[in-house]
């Protein structure tokens, strides 16, 4: 008698759970969580062919949802819809999120998580290693005093800012003061440059509409043959244009002093998965590419996901190791390399 009023009891509660299953499906949450899973999902797909073939190479909106979907969201974008679309009881489609997660997982690792420890042989380094810095400070969380704290803690032989303020008399001697040991200096159009070696020659320009350019060359010894060609580059963060004209004039620039130890040093506002790079790419190699090791987006901080900022330089430089520095002191992140002459 017992068991069967319990089996009683259990039906009845099945049958309220049922009915309240049919009230929530009919309901209009149950509705809107279905459109906005399919809607997101359309989207992804979407950013997916997008990144897939023409990336930021069509117009602006594929371009504009090029820029907003980098591998690691579209990755935590396909959890999201395995989870939710599992919830709404589309099985089939949250198996197809659950494999697309994984493989975006997998690619965003292999791409934007780096491991490379290179063993740099004695007989290829015909001089001392020196370290390279790369910073945007125009969006400081902190004062400056941080900024400095940070830019003596990395203890580079060449440091290159864009965003740092005017190149007025006074910045000038205060970057001079800051950093005595780097005696060689260039403070211009929000330019800085911070040098231990000697600097020669510099001069400014512009990259098409969208960017500006400080060239340096460099020194490293009465005995060198060659001089070192340095470029600072700041692209305008506009993703309603493309920057392929930008890269393409940089590109030449590149070429015309290819002979020589090349480096660039730059906030490109631009992915290094990029097709305008390509360019670029015939000349140069992203020095994190080479040598990197950790995580390479740069930003926006706290969260970084876009790698907007890196140092490039051409065959006639080795790197021996790369990174981007976690830092609270700017919305970027700063790009610290160690580079030697071949």
């Amino acid at each position: 008698m017992s068991l069967q009023k319990s089996e009683n009891k259990t039906n009845f509660e099945k049958k309220i759970s049922d009915q309240n299953l049919l009230i929530f499906m009919k309901g209009p949450q149950f509705w809107l969580s279905r459109i906005f899973i399919l809607s997101l999902s359309t989207f992804l797909v979407l950013a997916l062919m997008i990144r897939l073939t023409i990336r930021d190479s069509g117009g602006v909106i594929s371009t504009l949802i090029y820029y907003m979907t980098p591998l690691i969201l579209l990755s935590f974008g396909a959890a999201i819809l395995f989870v939710l679309s599992w919830r709404a009881g589309w099985h089939r489609i949250a198996f197809v999120w659950l494999m697309l997660s994984i493989i975006t997982g997998i690619w965003c690792a292999n791409t934007q998580f780096q491991r490379n420890n290179l063993q740099i042989e004695s007989k290829e380094v015909n001089r001392s290693i020196r370290r390279i810095a790369f910073w945007n400070i125009g969006d400081r969380l902190w004062g400056m005093d941080a900024v400095l704290d940070e830019l003596r803690n990395l203890d580079a032989d060449l440091i290159g800012l864009v965003e740092a303020g005017p190149g007025s008399a006074e910045m000038k001697q205060f970057w001079l003061n800051s950093f005595p040991d780097h005696p060689h200096q260039v403070v211009k159009n929000g330019f800085v440059c911070l040098s231990r070696v000697p600097i020669t020659h510099h001069s400014s320009g512009t990259l098409s509409e969208m960017g500006k350019y400080e060239q340096l060359s460099l020194k490293p010894d009465q005995g060198a043959k060659a001089e070192l060609s340095v470029y600072l580059v700041d692209i305008k963060s506009n993703v309603l244009k493309s920057r392929k004209e930008a890269l393409v004039a940089l590109a030449k620039l590149i070429s015309e002093t290819n002979d020589q130890p090349v480096f660039v040093l730059g906030d490109f506002n631009t992915p290094s998965d990029s097709v305008h790079f390509q360019p670029l790419r015939r000349f140069l190699k992203n020095s994190f590419e080479v040598a990197g090791d950790g995580y390479m987006a740069t930003w926006p901080l706290p969260l970084p996901v876009l790698d907007l900022d890196s140092i490039w330089v051409n065959d006639q430089i080795g790197v021996s190791h790369c990174e981007n520095r976690w830092t609270w002191v700017s919305d970027h992140r700063p790009v610290l390399t160690e580079v030697f002459l071949k």
